[in-house]
């Protein structure tokens, strides 16, 4: 077993790994390079909007990803493609692209429920866990309080949007109804996030090589925290054993 000298001096190795020049840090430099490329964004824009429209299907037809990620991807190579320049009309673009597989993985969710119910959930073993009675019960809450709103609200709750528009098909909200609700959440929270894409597109770049810069000194904090966590909880053990010891001997 390594002994807090030998700790410190492999924290001090692997932070050098991580440091300017190490394998690590090369890898990571490339990667960074070449997602901030506008050139490369603008190169490989279907493959990136096709994998962004796909992802962004499945999370509304139950796949557990959040939608946050790929929206804010959006955002982000929305700039990098226009060469780090706002223009409005690509923005209004990239929504159209991303809204329309939103919708229509929501509405086929919505287009279960209103087939099939929720006996559905007894049939299909993924679905036992995605329609939780815990989940099921918040959601009746809100069709109970807000009617055909809860579709709305729904939609900027992750973890609920399936249920919700499963549910929203089992009570047989109408379609319009549901659209509505359903094409407004995503006015109030697409822009959200592309925004957010944005700004890690103009500043994150910066950011990621300062981070990467101090990472050494992160590496070897942590690691002489941990040295410290294990010299405590090594310390407290052996003080259990010794009086456990000293109890048995009393006994005998």
């Amino acid at each position: 077993m390594l002994g807090p000298a030998g700790a410190i001096a492999f924290a001090n190795a692997a932070a050098g790994a991580g440091a300017p020049g190490g394998a690590h840090y090369g890898i990571a430099e490339r990667f960074i390079a070449i997602a901030f490329d506008p050139t490369w964004n603008l190169e490989h824009r279907l493959v990136i909007f096709a994998a962004i429209m796909g992802l962004l299907f499945l999370s509304g037809f139950g796949l557990p990803l959040p939608e946050d990620i790929p929206l804010t991807l959006a955002g982000f190579t929305t700039i990098k493609q226009a060469n780090d320049h706002f223009v409005p009309g690509q923005y209004l673009t990239t929504f159209a692209i991303v809204v329309i597989p939103i919708l229509f993985g929501d509405l086929i969710a919505y287009g279960l429920g209103c087939r099939f119910g929720t006996g559905l959930r007894e049939r299909i073993g993924f679905l036992r866990r995605m329609l939780s009675p815990p989940r099921l019960a918040r959601v009746q809450a809100w069709f109970d309080r807000y009617g055909a709103f809860a579709v709305f609200l729904g939609r900027q709750v992750t973890g609920v949007r399936f249920v919700t528009f499963f549910t929203a098909g089992s009570m047989r909200v109408p379609l319009p109804r549901f659209l509505g609700f359903d094409f407004l959440g995503c006015v109030v929270s697409v822009p959200i996030w592309l925004t957010l894409g944005t700004l890690a597109s103009r500043y994150g770049e910066a950011w990621l090589h300062a981070a990467m810069s101090r990472a050494s000194h992160l590496i070897l904090l942590v690691a002489v925290l941990l040295i410290l966590v294990l010299a405590v909880v090594t310390k407290l053990r052996n003080g259990r054993d010794a009086a456990g010891a000293d109890q048995s001997s009393d006994v005998r």
